[in-house]
């Protein structure tokens, strides 16, 4: 039996609230669970901030077991800081071949390198115009 720590979808129509359960992986989502985890409230209170509760002791014990979180419980446990970030890759277009740049997990914009200043910019001869004109003549 294959533990899934995932989310059981509760309220009305237009206005979703979850749950996050540990639940067999072969159970539907609304179906038997094993144990109530916690909560989830996707949409922004009056402060603006989505709410979420978590039992921390028992997600952490369902993780030692070998429980397995499904993806939108994962971003969840990385905000709380129970997991570390989910890898991302960004995708070209859709359906099309993915691109290995690294993408921030935050934010999700790729990451661009940054040019490190080195000490070899100081060992680069300056080339004077004299020089330049000698080489252009010839």
């Amino acid at each position: 039996m294959v533990v899934r720590i995932r989310l059981s979808r509760f309220g009305c129509k237009n206005k979703p609230f979850y749950r996050v359960l540990a639940a067999d992986s072969r159970s539907p989502r609304d179906g038997k669970h094993l144990e109530v985890l916690g909560y989830y409230n996707s949409l922004p209170g009056q402060d603006g901030q989505k709410r979420m509760g978590l039992n921390f002791d028992r997600v952490k014990y369902w993780l030692s077991v070998g429980g397995q979180p499904s993806e939108p419980v994962q971003r969840i446990l990385f905000r709380a800081g129970l997991l570390p970030p989910p890898p991302m890759v960004a995708m070209g277009c859709k359906g099309g071949p993915h691109d290995i740049r690294p993408v921030d997990s935050m934010t999700g914009r790729v990451l661009t390198p940054e040019k490190s200043t080195n000490s070899n910019e100081s060992d680069v001869s300056d080339v004077s115009a004299e020089d330049v004109e000698d080489t252009a003549t010839t």
